[in-house]
């Protein structure tokens, strides 16, 4: 069988075959690079990274000025985890060739991961000069907006990234969370059914589903959906939170803080797990257990302003005003601060 014959059962899904094409050509020609790296790439999607590394390696080591070897080295690296080591390659296959689109928004997939949000969009930008309307680079600048807390911009790139390529996953959840944060609940939810749809194991996008379903007062299906991911231990910290808002929306306050407080076991630290347990404790009439949440929130986080207000406010309450004061002080310092501080 010949390599171009070996490639077709491969592009058809016809793993195993394809596999055994491979390596009866490597039989014969046991260093020929088009064919090493080709099934690198099958046995990396066949779950098996460690011999892909090698064998795309391989290839490299004899043909070292072949771009796509470098950026499919990166994509292993990547998915192992090897983060360091798969920026050096996707940079490689750059110099290599600096119009592979891939490369570029892989590349600012890893500085978005990195929190460097000024070169992922560098690097985005750039990649859309070879191709204006890739999809992948529309997803990274779309996700650069969302961790900027610009929904608008952000749904503007997403829904172009949804229209060219309508039945990828991520873009569905990333779009989801775009029209959730502009307050589109309806829309949200469809586009994170869609997400589900075409990959349900996608916990994330369970997650906002719920949430937009909440947010509609679909009490029972987000109880579902959240209790499901409660169940199945991912998205732990969301899960549980979501279900006690449930109970919060539906007066059962007691009920609500026992899910708040599994919650802020999960992460003692969030400052929102935190309001919502000195929410409770208030509406059951316990100041000063409400005070002790939120003081001790800000002990472990200092920076959590929006623990102050109601600080300030149930101290008043209790004839703190000195305490109270000082409070507000730290507010307005954490405040002046945050709009000192560089963007």
């Amino acid at each position: 069988m010949t390599l171009e014959q070996a490639l077709q059962l491969h592009r058809d899904g016809q793993f195993e075959p394809a596999e055994q094409a491979y390596r009866e050509i490597l039989a014969a020609t046991p260093d020929e690079a088009g064919t090493l790296h080709l099934l690198g790439v099958l046995r990396h999607r066949r779950g098996d990274s460690v011999e892909a590394a090698d064998l795309i390696g391989r290839a490299i080591a004899q043909a070292p000025d072949n771009a796509q070897y470098h950026l499919s080295l990166g994509g292993v690296q990547m998915h192992t985890g090897d983060t360091d080591a798969a920026r050096a390659s996707f940079e490689t296959a750059l110099q290599l060739d600096p119009n592979i689109v891939e490369a570029h928004g892989l590349l600012g997939h890893l500085r978005l991961l990195d929190g460097d949000t000024a070169d992922a969009e560098s690097r985005f930008t750039v990649g859309r000069r070879a191709e204006d309307d890739d999809p992948m680079l529309l997803l990274g600048l779309g996700n650069v907006y969302l961790a900027r807390n610009d929904a608008v911009n952000a749904a503007k790139f997403l829904t172009r990234a949804a229209e060219r390529k309508p039945d990828d996953a991520a873009i569905q959840t990333s779009l989801g969370r775009a029209l959730f944060d502009q307050g589109a609940f309806a829309f949200a939810e469809q586009a994170f059914g869609n997400a589900l749809r075409l990959r349900p194991d996608l916990s994330l996008a369970k997650l906002f589903l719920a949430r937009s379903k909440l947010r509609q007062r679909k009490f029972n299906e987000a109880r579902d959906l959240f209790a499901d991911l409660a169940q199945s231990g991912v998205q732990a910290f969301g899960a549980n939170a979501g279900l006690g808002d449930v109970a919060r929306q539906q007066g059962h306050i007691v009920k609500a803080l026992k899910l708040y407080r599994r919650a802020l076991g999960i992460d003692p630290a969030h400052p929102g797990a935190v309001n919502a347990c000195a929410w409770c404790m208030e509406q059951l009439g316990d100041l000063a257990s409400a005070v002790t949440y939120l003081e001790d929130g800000l002990q472990r986080r200092p920076e959590a302003d929006e623990l102050r207000v109601p600080l300030a406010l149930l101290l008043d309450r209790l004839g703190r005003t000195q305490d109270a004061a000082q409070v507000r002080e730290q507010s307005a310092i954490a405040r002046t601060n945050a709009a000192g501080a560089p963007r």
